[in-house]
């Protein structure tokens, strides 16, 4: 109990939540969930099909200043954005639709 509120003050977990994982998960599952979840996720947009290729915005957003590379193999319209010295959500290419 008190371990339970415990985690899910320092996590910023209800306790309604941290009650829940703590029984589907044992413990150890608990703690590895708790901390992948600490974890920042990278940014991902979509390219807009109907307006760009995805190959022609990378191209754009690395011109503007953004570091950007394909998602994966399983998705032909994905781009991760590493860094960029530009607001991702303030492009023309945005703006315009493209992602």
């Amino acid at each position: 109990e008190f371990l339970q509120k415990d985690l899910a003050h320092y996590y910023g977990y209800s306790d309604y939540m941290m009650e829940k994982l703590m029984e589907i998960f044992p413990l150890s599952e608990v703690m590895d969930v708790l901390e992948a979840n600490e974890v920042a996720r990278p940014l991902t947009i979509r390219t807009n099909t109907l307006r760009s290729r995805r190959r022609d915005l990378a191209q754009a957003l690395i011109q503007r200043g953004a570091n950007v590379e394909p998602l994966g193999a399983w998705t032909k319209v994905g781009l991760v954005v590493f860094d960029t010295s530009v607001p991702i959500g303030a492009t023309p290419e945005y703006l315009a639709g493209h992602y």
